[in-house]
């Protein structure tokens, strides 16, 4: 498995375990739908998006787990352009309070995963 294969699947992955844990937010089943249709026309505009909007200014945060940074960079992001990849940004600010510990340290461990395959696929 190459690694923006390996990348794609992550994200989708993600952002299903997304779906299933607020099935409330259709911004997120929607951002699933277009990865994953993405995923199948062209997988590195997936990385590419990735990377624009969460790796290069939120990737240091992710590593350190630091969730006041990840709610400042979402709420600037979100409050000036969209795309698939901010719906899951957004989650940060509006849930983060009210999930649980096993369910915050869940989505740590995707984004860092994420992150690392993302360093991977962009060489």
């Amino acid at each position: 498995m190459s690694a923006l294969n390996a990348f794609t699947t992550q994200l989708c992955n993600f952002f299903d375990e997304l779906c299933v844990s607020f099935p409330e937010e259709k911004e997120i089943k929607m951002g699933a739908e277009a990865i994953k249709g993405a995923k199948k026309i062209n997988p590195r505009l997936i990385l590419d998006l990735f990377v624009e909007n969460v790796y290069n200014d939120c990737s240091t945060a992710i590593l350190n787990k630091d969730i006041v940074a990840i709610r400042e960079i979402a709420q600037k992001k979100i409050s000036t352009q969209y795309n698939e990849m901010l719906s899951a940004l957004n989650m940060f600010d509006k849930h983060w309070d009210s999930m649980g510990k096993k369910n915050q340290d869940a989505i740590w461990n995707y984004m860092k995963v994420l992150c690392i395959l993302c360093e991977k696929a962009k060489q």
